[in-house]
């Protein structure tokens, strides 16, 4: 759920305590029992504020971790999402010189991306459904072992095309659980207070890798004799430590709350950002100890909860996110693997360096737009206008960059009818004075700007659903990882598809006009009509939501005796 400001607390309720883990008994009974309920407050200068989720009493409780552990824990997630982002883009500005390496068609090359695209997506959702039997840390243990294999063999696979598709299917199987699984490793683990500024975090170094590795993948590429492969041997570099932190600071953050034992302890909850522990032998093996690769199983497993996730991907705010940030996300995806088809054959002649500058403008502009969008300040205000103002703000500049991109080089290559009846054709000399480099880049920026401002109406619609439909906290956050998880999956195997088929329907520059314009405009028509539904319809919406997602969670409360127990 979205950061709330804090509830104000009278302090003639509150213990005489110091800056520790403060509880009060409180004579009203929030429960169906009838029994006194302890309320557990933060430490330090979050002290007035009462704890969202409320954790248990069990040091092993990931709420209760102190801050060093939950801030390597998410340290050790985010390295891996970054080195994700930068394999997914590590070809964008290298996809003409594979293609002349391997003698391939230029499809065939950019098949290496939009596969493990759309193998990511279906590991995504069933890295969301087996975390839920199983725990997340063995997924990401097992989807690591697949990224670093993919990586690793990336690095000797020159001059065999097939060996170069094996090793990218092995990345995209790993892909998935971290593009699914680390919002919810969040949620497990950080308090409501605390989880913005990670969320933002999170978000940022996702967009920022992603847009960013097309920059320096094509300078390393151009650095020396190993070529695109040299990319490969960086990231294996840095995957190395990425996997050290992973086995040794992801513990597993799936917990049950609701089996606990009302009667241990009251628990003083660290904020220590350094570990206070004894650095001997005995110490390190009982760290290690507790870092099991799998140590949670779901108490009953059954139907419901296999279907959690899948469920979510039917829900209608996920189909309306869905349909609505689909074509800028697909088509931006589309046209960065076709810049290398069209601009390193003649006229241009790019080299690898120069495609890669390509990104300099979607770089800079949209990535702080998107960590912008996200501020609490910016979702605590998101109401119903503002959410439709967002949609046509993002509409128009997405439309813009895709219609502008289309038409300004297509206009700018046809100098006649019979030139652009010749497929990527024009006369010796002119092109780059015809076209120009930096008016394509920032058209690029405002597609990556309009796509980017769509998606950050992801977290405020989720979460009013999710609210809605869930019955407690616990069940709503684990919805809204659902349904974010299931809208990434979705929107990867429709992107991995676009990249495949651009190519194959762009063969001159006429075509490539007909295309943009085409995406263009049914976004245009798209957020009209969605903006009547969200109008007129957005209650109805959120309602279908409660009921669709409201069969997951039918069992569940049976066994919870309050909203306010599992608050």
């Amino acid at each position: 759920m979205g950061e709330r400001p804090p509830r104000p607390i009278l302090r003639d309720l509150r213990p005489e305590t110091a800056a520790t883990a403060a509880t009060t008994e409180t004579a009203m009974s929030y429960s169906t029992t009838g029994s006194k309920r302890t309320i557990k407050y933060g430490t330090g200068k979050h002290a007035n504020i009462e704890l969202s989720p409320q954790p248990s009493e069990d040091p092993d409780d990931p709420l209760n971790w102190p801050l060093w552990k939950k801030h390597l824990n998410l340290g050790a997630l985010l390295s891996m999402v970054a080195l994700v982002g930068t394999m997914k883009t590590a070809y964008i500005s290298v996809n003409s010189v594979i293609a002349m390496e391997e003698l391939a068609s230029y499809t065939a090359v950019v098949a290496l991306t939009a596969a493990p695209l759309m193998v990511s997506a279906i590991t995504g959702l069933a890295s969301l459904i087996i975390s839920r039997i199983w725990g997340k840390r063995p997924v990401y243990l097992i989807s690591m072992v697949m990224i670093f294999i993919g990586t690793a063999w990336n690095t000797r696979v020159r001059g065999d095309l097939a060996q170069n598709m094996a090793a990218r299917i092995f990345q995209g199987l790993g892909w998935g659980a971290f593009d699914t699984l680390v919002l919810g490793s969040i949620y497990d683990t950080y308090f409501e207070h605390e989880r913005q500024s990670k969320i933002i975090l999170y978000y940022a170094i996702s967009v920022a890798t992603m847009l960013g590795s097309p920059l320096l993948g094509g300078i390393i590429a151009s650095a020396g004799p190993r070529g695109f492969e040299l990319q490969f041997e960086i990231m294996s570099a840095f995957l190395t430590l990425s996997i050290l932190l992973l086995v040794l600071g992801a513990p597993e953050t799936m917990y049950d709350r609701a089996t606990l034992d009302v009667q241990i302890p009251t628990i003083q909850r660290s904020q220590s950002l350094w570990p206070n522990i004894t650095y001997t032998k005995e110490a390190a093996m009982k760290y290690i100890a507790k870092m099991k690769p799998w140590s949670y199983r779901a108490n009953e497993i059954n139907l419901p909860l296999i279907l959690q996730a899948p469920r979510a991907i039917i829900a209608p705010t996920t189909a309306l996110l869905f349909a609505v940030t689909l074509l800028p996300y697909a088509g931006f995806w589309s046209i960065l693997h076709s810049l290398s088809m069209l601009f390193s054959p003649l006229p241009f002649m790019l080299s690898s360096t120069s495609i890669g500058f390509l990104m300099t403008v979607p770089f800079l502009l949209a990535t702080p737009i998107a960590v912008a969008l996200a501020f609490p300040s910016v979702i605590k205000r998101f109401s119903r206008i503002v959410h439709l103002i967002t949609l046509v703000i993002g509409t128009t500049f997405a439309s813009i960059g895709m219609l502008g991109f289309g038409l300004y080089v297509s206009g700018s290559m046809e100098m006649s009818a019979d030139i652009s009846a010749m497929p990527f054709a024009m006369p010796w000399g002119s092109s780059l004075d015809q076209v120009s480099l930096a008016v394509v880049s920032f058209l690029l920026g405002l597609l990556a700007a309009g796509s980017l401002a769509l998606d950050s109406t992801f977290w405020p619609v989720i979460q009013r659903s999710t609210a809605f439909t869930s019955a407690n906290l616990g069940v709503c956050l684990r919805n809204t990882a659902d349904m974010h998880g299931s809208l990434t999956c979705f929107r990867n195997i429709v992107a991995g598809a676009l990249i495949l088929g651009l190519p194959n329907s762009v063969l001159s520059w006429g075509d490539l006009k007909m295309a943009t314009m085409g995406l263009g405009i049914a976004q245009i028509i798209i957020t009209i009509a969605a903006c009547g539904v969200y109008w007129y319809w957005d209650e109805n919406v959120r309602r279908l939501d409660g009921r669709i997602m409201g069969l997951i969670d039918l069992a569940l409360l049976r066994e919870t005796a309050s909203i306010f127990e599992t608050d």
